[in-house]
């Protein structure tokens, strides 16, 4: 049988990404299993005061099936270990909205100072679980600054912000939509900057969460010029779901992407060992929002993708087009988990409203066991070839998503 032309084109390039990705392996388990820690919300609680209780919490997975450990270094643009690149999470902050904000920079602030840096800590434990442990990015998550109640912007959203309101998201008429912008290259340098000095670190690679937080583009100087000069036309007078539009701020993020991976592999040969890069993408609007994952899968950058939804968890998605742009790119294809079913983040108000007995903290409900085992045999039959689990820290559950099988709907 003769294959088309377009099928005999793509073959070198899907040969090249098979020789180039490298999925990483299941552990006690025919599925790949990986879960995020935010990085955050364990010092928020008090459960993460130290570093024996980063160590700790991390050995609880060595007899589960978990494979990959994600731990976020990011809140906003700042970070949660000692950086030379940005601050720690709260730097100059003296008053707080919420009591847990409070703790969690308190908390950071004084492992700096003793020398604790809890991304190094956190590789280490995963070392001696048996896990590999990978630094996750959540990709914009700086917040606009509300008037009488920007703590969140104070605490979260870094001096490089602050300094550079020039490289922010633009709107149609020019307005300031407060996230930086991947178009400049100042803002990508800043951004891989933060990713190198992870990598220094005895990591085993790099999560990028696009669902944390778009959006990543606006029409902001460099894409509108790089528009007109490519199709003579001005994109602010075209619909904005344009295909040119999408295809163009997607070219901006896929040269970021090969950056990412051109400082992996940086890293990793002064450590003789490769290094790993993955993402998180909204499953309906990855190309709207700059991400091409079609083109990142052919061209091997990507050793797993987790497909989910930018939204509270429970969502059903169609997983089967995301398996067939990974089949012989050697990407594994995992299903994104959102554990938390309904709720919100505690706001200001809310807290000073608990700490005075005046309501009871907000309830959230969550995905059961029950609930993950029959959601994950669905994936597993579409293809999947594991689990990507956010908001979820329970050793039981992991261990019992081990034996979980496919089955038909």
């Amino acid at each position: 049988m003769r294959l088309p032309l377009s099928a005999l084109l793509l073959a070198p390039a899907i040969l090249a990404a098979a020789a180039f990705a490298e999925a990483p392996p299941p552990r006690h388990s025919t599925r790949l299993l990986v879960i995020n820690d935010d990085g955050f919300s364990a010092f928020y609680s008090g459960r993460y005061k130290n570093a024996a209780d980063l160590r700790a919490h991390v050995l609880t997975y060595r007899d589960t099936p978990l494979a990959i450990f994600e731990w976020c270094i990011t809140s906003g643009s700042r970070v949660n270990y000692p950086s030379k690149v940005t601050e720690l999470i709260g730097t100059g902050i003296t008053d707080f909205g919420r009591r847990g904000d409070q703790l969690a920079t308190e908390t950071l602030q004084r492992l700096a100072a003793e020398g604790t840096d809890t991304l190094a800590t956190v590789a280490a434990a995963c070392r001696e679980a048996g896990l590999l442990c990978y630094a996750t990015m959540r990709m914009n998550g700086d917040y606009a600054s509300k008037p009488g109640d920007d703590f969140v912007a104070r605490q979260f959203n870094s001096d490089f912000w602050r300094a550079h309101p020039e490289f922010r998201i633009r709107g149609l008429k020019g307005e300031d939509r407060t996230k930086l912008s991947y178009a400049f290259p100042e803002v990508r340098a800043f951004k891989l900057a933060i990713l190198r000095e992870a990598a220094e670190r005895d990591i085993d690679g790099i999560h990028l969460d696009f669902l944390r937080h778009p959006p990543f583009f606006g029409h902001e100087t460099p894409l509108v010029d790089a528009f007109q000069k490519k199709y003579a036309a001005d994109p602010r007078t075209l619909p904005t779901d344009d295909p040119r539009w999408f295809t163009l701020r997607a070219e901006f993020m896929t040269g970021f992407l090969r950056d990412v991976r051109t400082l992996l592999d940086e890293a990793g040969k002064k450590k003789g060992r490769r290094l790993g890069l993955s993402a998180r993408i909204d499953w309906r609007e990855h190309l709207k929002v700059g991400c091409d994952v079609a083109t990142w899968l052919r061209a091997g950058l990507l050793d797993y993708l987790a497909v989910g939804q930018h939204s509270l968890g429970g969502y059903e998605i169609d997983l089967k087009p995301f398996v067939a742009m990974a089949a012989g790119t050697g990407c594994a294809m995992l299903y994104a988990e959102e554990a938390i079913l309904s709720g919100h983040d505690r706001t200001a108000a809310e807290d000073r409203a608990i700490a005075a007995g005046q309501m009871a903290p907000p309830k959230r409900d969550r995905l059961s066991l029950a609930d993950y085992r029959a959601r994950a045999a669905r994936w597993y039959a579409a293809g999947a070839h594991g689990l990507h689990l956010f908001n979820e820290a329970d050793p039981a559950i992991l261990r019992g998503l081990g034996s979980v099988e496919a089955t038909k709907p």
